[in-house]
């Protein structure tokens, strides 16, 4: 049965939020994704140290703010404190967000913010204690029939599943890799049921080619959607659209909007 995440097509996946133009995994990057017309916005949850979940994809943070440390090490006011556009510069020599207040977002002020719009939530940290927090807040916020809830690590996941059947998950690591191997030895046929509901992939892991026309047909035979990230250039959109993937995770939307003019819903 069909999650009710994808009762609308899920196409256009804007990667932490409108990201080339914007910092990413912030509102205004969420904001400007939204305006033009991403279907769902991927980003990334950690965990602080008092139990808060946050929306950034390092685990360390002085790549994008003016503070440094790791998330898993300081309390949520702590990480408030910090400007989370500091290191973004379309020039490298500007910086037009600096000092403007933007700050991370908590998982909540995510959800409240945005109350229309799905999303595709990666849970960076390999503990339970992430999922358990990640479901209640989904749960409180009645949000599970827009957010995926994303992670490599396969007890993230397995909680998820049990916790809340109806929300769409993605296939883990080992998942993925397991799905390729049973495809690659020609073993797939032999199963009908996963527990994932949404392959996401790079085209290639090294010389292995998994966004492949046959791989990605065996998977909508099962039911499964196939997303491909990150994509941003148009000859790479249109081989994938070519081959029938659902979605593909781009940080620049508006050349993904302008691809799919060619490429209808059937």
């Amino acid at each position: 049965m069909k999650k009710p995440f994808f009762e609308k097509p899920a196409r256009i996946f804007a990667h932490r939020g409108y990201s080339k133009e914007y910092p990413e995994n912030t509102a205004l990057a969420f904001e400007k994704a939204i305006a033009l017309g991403a279907d769902v916005i991927e980003t990334d949850a950690h965990l602080t140290r008092d139990g808060h979940v946050v929306i950034v994809h390092d685990e360390e943070l002085s790549h994008i703010t003016d503070g440094k440390g790791n998330v898993g090490q300081l309390t949520l006011h702590e990480i408030k404190q910090l400007d989370a556009a500091y290191h973004f510069s379309l020039d490298g020599e500007t910086y037009p967000y600096r000092g403007k207040g933007i700050t991370i977002m908590t998982l909540e002020e995510m959800l409240d913010a945005f109350p229309e719009q799905r999303f595709n939530v990666d849970l960076k940290d390999n503990t339970v204690v992430l999922a358990e927090k990640f479901c209640d807040i989904v749960l409180s916020h009645k949000s599970e029939h827009r957010v995926l809830g994303a992670s490599q690590h396969g007890k993230n996941l397995q909680y998820i599943r049990k916790r809340i059947p109806t929300m769409a998950t993605s296939f883990g690591l080992w998942g993925v890799l397991g799905f390729y191997f049973l495809f690659r030895s020609g073993l797939l046929g032999l199963f009908k049921h996963f527990p994932g509901d949404a392959l996401q992939i790079p085209e290639y892991i090294g010389p292995s080619h998994l966004a492949n026309g046959a791989l990605i047909r065996m998977a909508h035979e099962r039911g499964i959607q196939v997303d491909v990230w990150t994509v941003n250039q148009e000859r790479d959109m249109r081989r994938l659209l070519d081959v029938n993937v659902d979605g593909i995770v781009t940080d620049d939307v508006p050349l993904l909007q302008k691809v799919l003019q060619d490429y209808p819903l059937k």
